[in-house]
C-alpha cells in the first residue's frame, strides 16, 4: 500500500493515479460514472472557479447538493484549493444550517443547478447568511468542464494540519457540533487500510451516504490505490434492491454498510460470491445473528467489524469476524498507528476483562469540534501514553473491556446503559437474546417508562420470512426470560414490517421512540 501520509496527503495520491491509470473508471454514483481523467479534469476546472472566487486554504466549501458524482467532484475540488468540504443535501433544517455556518469559515456554497430542490435564489439566500463575500457557485464545472478554464494558481504545499473536510454530528444533545477533520487525518486513515485486494479488479462499495464519514472508508481508499469506488446516487439510497443491483453491476469486491442496511442488502448479495473479497460493517454494534446470516448466504467472504466516532476520523478499531459471537461481535484492535485504551476514572488501564471507558488516541484524532473550544477541550484530552508533548486521545463515551485474545469488546454506552429495578441492563445483550428466537428476524431494545415513570424496556421486532406463526408478547416474554436476568425481560413488544432507518443507515431510533407516543402507529402490547 502507498504510503499517503509521506507523499503528500489525498489529494496528492488521488491526481497520482490520475496520471497513472487515466482510463480507468475512478468513481460511479448510481448510473454516472467518471474516468480518473475525467475526474482530473472537473475537478481541476472547479478548483479553478473556487480559487478565482478567492477561496483559501484553511476555509470550508459547503457542497449543498443531493449525492451524485459531482458531490465527489466537489469534494476533491476543495482539497485542490487547500480548503475542506462539509457535504450537506438539501432538505436540512434551516437552523441546523445557521448553527453550522455560524461555526465554520465558509468559502464558498457549490450547489446542483438543475436540482429543483436547491433552487438557485434560496442556496443566494443562504450564501448571504454565511458571509458578505461568500460565492455561490452551482455545480456545472463538474459535469462539462469549459473550454477556456478560468484561471487561478493552486497552492502547491498545504500545511498537513490545514482542515481537509467538516462534518455535522449531533452526539447525545441533538445540538449540532461540526466535527473538523485534518488533511493529516484524513491521510492517517487510508494508510490504516491493509485490506486484500488485486488492483486489476478492485472495485469498493459503500452504501451510505456523503453526509457521513462512512463514506469515506472504502472511497478514499480506492481513489488512491487507482480502484473503482461505487455509491448509490440520492435515488438509490435507501432502496436495498436498487442499492444491491447497482452493486451487482459492478462487481464489487469490498462492500461497506451499517449492519442495520446490511440486513436488507444481504438476500440480494448472492450473485456476489465469486467477486467479493470483503465485507465491512460499521456504524452500530455487530449482533451473531447478521454474522450467521451472512455465512449462509456468502459462505467463505471475509466479514470484518470497524469501529470508529466521527472524531477519529472514520474508523479506528477492526476485527476479523472469524466466530460467530454469543451476542455481539468485538470491534477489535486498532488499525494503522491509532491506539486504544481502556480506562478507569483517573485514566489508569484496567485489567483486562473489566468495563472501564475507552479511549482512542493517535494521528487520527481530529481537530476537534469547530468553534466549540470547551466542548473540545472536555472530550479531547492529554495522551498520557504517547511518547513526547501535545499528543491527545478521544473519549469515546463507549465503554469496553479486552476479552481474553486480546480484543476490545463494546459494551455499551456512558449515557446509554440503562437501570432497570437495580440491575445494569446492556440492551444490544437483549437484542441478541430476542433473535436467538427462530421467528425473529432483528430486534432493537429502547430504555424507555412505564406508567409509573419507572425505567423500562421496549422491544420492537421484525418477524423472520420463513416464519409461520408469530410469537406472542407471552411467548417473546418466556423466551427472553430463559436467557436473561428478570430485569433485562422487555415490558412491551412492538412487530413492525421494517425498522425505520434514518439517513446514516442506521436504525433510527429517534423514529421507533414517534411510534410510542399517541398515535404513533405502534403495534403490539
Amino acid at each position: 500500500m502507498t504510503d499517503v501520509v509521506a507523499r503528500g496527503g489525498v489529494a496528492a495520491e488521488i491526481l497520482r493515479q490520475c496520471l497513472r491509470v487515466p482510463d480507468r473508471i475512478a468513481i460511479v454514483v448510481g448510473d454516472r460514472s467518471l474516468t480518473y481523467r475525467e475526474l482530473d479534469s472537473a475537478s481541476a476546472a472547479l478548483a479553478r472557479q473556487l480559487r478565482a472566487e478567492g477561496v483559501r486554504p484553511g476555509q470550508v466549501v459547503l457542497v449543498h447538493q443531493r449525492q451524485s458524482a459531482d458531490t465527489v467532484v466537489a469534494m476533491i475540488a476543495a482539497l485542490r484549493v487547500g480548503a475542506a468540504w462539509c457535504v450537506i443535501e438539501p432538505g436540512h433544517p434551516a437552523a441546523l444550517l445557521r448553527t453550522l455556518l455560524d461555526d465554520i469559515d465558509c468559502g464558498a456554497i457549490v450547489f446542483g443547478s438543475a436540482d429543483p430542490q436547491t433552487p438557485t435564489e434560496s442556496v443566494r439566500t443562504l450564501a448571504r447568511s454565511a458571509g458578505e463575500h461568500v460565492p455561490a457557485l452551482h455545480d456545472r464545472a463538474t459535469g462539462h468542464p469549459p473550454d477556456a478554464e478560468p484561471s487561478a494558481d493552486l497552492p502547491e504545499d498545504v500545511p498537513a494540519a490545514t482542515p481537509a473536510y467538516v462534518i455535522t454530528t449531533s452526539g447525545s444533545t441533538g445540538i449540532p457540533k461540526a466535527v473538523v477533520a485534518s488533511r493529516a487525518n484524513l491521510a492517517s486513515m487510508v494508510d490504516g487500510r491493509n485490506y486484500d485486494y488485486d488492483e486489476d479488479d478492485l472495485v469498493t462499495f459503500s452504501a451510505f451516504r456523503l453526509t457521513w464519514d462512512g463514506s469515506l472508508l472504502k472511497t478514499l481508499w480506492a481513489l488512491c490505490t487507482g480502484g473503482t469506488s461505487v455509491l448509490p446516487d440520492a435515488h438509490e439510497l435507501m432502496d436495498a434492491d436498487a442499492v444491491a443491483a447497482l452493486a451487482r453491476k459492478w462487481r464489487t469486491t469490498h462492500l461497506v454498510a451499517t449492519p442495520s442496511f446490511y440486513r436488507l442488502l444481504l438476500p440480494h448479495l448472492a450473485p456476489l460470491r465469486g467477486h467479493l473479497r470483503l465485507v465491512t460493517l460499521a456504524g452500530e454494534a455487530l449482533p451473531g445473528t447478521l454474522v450467521e446470516q451472512h455465512r449462509a448466504v456468502l459462505p467463505g467472504v471475509p466479514l470484518s467489524n470497524e469501529y470508529g466516532p466521527t472524531e477519529t476520523t472514520v474508523s479506528c478499531l477492526a476485527h476479523p469476524v472469524r466466530e460467530v459471537p454469543a451476542s455481539i461481535a468485538p470491534i477489535g484492535r486498532p488499525l494503522g498507528a491509532s491506539t486504544a485504551y481502556v480506562l478507569d476514572a483517573k485514566l489508569g488501564v484496567v485489567p483486562d476483562g473489566t468495563v472501564g471507558d475507552l479511549y482512542v488516541g493517535g494521528p487520527q484524532i481530529s481537530e476537534g469540534y469547530a468553534s466549540r473550544p470547551a466542548a473540545t477541550a472536555a472530550r479531547f484530552v492529554a495522551d498520557l501514553f504517547a511518547a513526547g508533548t501535545g499528543a491527545r486521545m478521544y473519549h469515546t463515551g463507549d465503554l469496553a473491556r479486552v476479552d481474553p485474545h486480546g480484543d476490545i469488546e463494546f459494551c455499551g454506552r456512558c449515557d446509554g446503559q440503562v437501570k432497570v429495578r437495580g440491575a445494569r441492563v446492556e440492551r444490544h445483550a437483549v437484542e441478541a437474546a430476542l433473535e436467538s428466537h427462530p421467528a425473529v428476524h432483528q430486534a432493537v431494545v429502547l430504555a424507555t417508562a412505564n406508567e409509573y415513570g419507572e425505567a423500562a424496556l421496549t422491544a420492537f421486532w421484525v418477524p423472520a420470512a420463513a416464519a409461520t406463526l408469530l410469537p406472542t408478547p407471552r411467548d417473546l416474554i418466556a423466551h427472553c426470560a430463559e436467557r436473561l436476568v428478570a430485569q433485562a425481560v422487555p415490558d412491551r413488544f412492538l412487530a413492525l414490517g421494517a425498522l425505520p432507518l434514518a439517513p446514516s443507515s442506521k436504525v433510527d431510533e429517534a423514529a421507533l421512540r414517534r411510534m410510542l407516543l399517541p398515535g404513533g402507529g405502534g403495534d403490539g402490547e
